[in-house]
């Protein structure tokens, strides 16, 4: 993304879920890596999801990630809870 007033979106904070300050300091990190981060908010990694892959997860981890992102840089929100990821993640 470029340097404009959308950037601002972007500035949000996750819930610490108790041990999780890690985890979301990695998110924090991927969300801040402008060409990943334009992946998933233009919704382009759907059509890479392989949810025939025996060994993964049905493309459910991708699409906890995606919705994350949508919330930290279209959210209306200063604190945004990564739970639905971090519970996808806990099961596989």
């Amino acid at each position: 993304m470029e340097q404009n007033e959308k950037s601002a979106l972007g500035i949000c904070g996750l819930t610490n879920l108790g041990n999780t300050c890690f985890m979301n300091s990695g998110i924090q990190c991927l969300s801040n890596t402008s060409v990943l981060t334009d992946f998933f908010l233009s919704n382009k990694y759907f059509s890479e999801i392989n949810e025939d892959n025996p060994l993964g997860t049905k493309g459910v981890l991708v699409r906890k990630y995606g919705s994350l992102m949508k919330k930290l840089w279209f959210g209306n929100k200063n604190v945004v809870s990564p739970s639905a990821l971090k519970m996808a993640i806990g099961k596989f």
